[in-house]
């Protein structure tokens, strides 16, 4: 094959709190960091509100999880009588976000504030 190989890749039995993470982040914290004075963060349980009942910003489970999948490919050269090592291969990973996301869903110059 030749340069550039894509991977793409699924995960299955993903579920763990599917629906409490996927309606808990609010689009105008993540987007605008002059939007968090004026945000209804009530959509952000859990993660809404810090000590004193000080507001997270930005607030709700999707600002403040990470996925972090880790994975490596490797090659077997082709050698005579089929004796070798094994090449480990490169992994770009940069610019592997989607446009939309990185350019309208989430700001560049958000920032946390009252998060323990």
């Amino acid at each position: 094959m030749k340069r550039p190989i894509f991977i793409y890749y699924q995960l299955d039995r993903f579920y763990q709190n599917h629906r409490r993470y996927a309606t808990s982040f609010n689009i105008a914290q993540l987007s605008d960091p002059k939007e968090e004075a004026n945000a209804d963060i009530k959509d952000c349980k859990p993660e809404a509100y810090a000590a004193k009942g000080i507001p997270v910003v930005p607030c709700g489970l999707v600002a403040w999880s990470l996925f972090n999948d880790t994975y490596s490919f490797a090659r077997r050269p082709r050698r005579a009588g089929g004796i070798g090592g094994v090449e480990a291969l490169r992994v770009i990973k940069s610019g592997i976000s989607w446009r939309s996301e990185r350019e309208r869903l989430f700001g560049k110059h958000v920032y946390p504030k009252n998060f323990q």
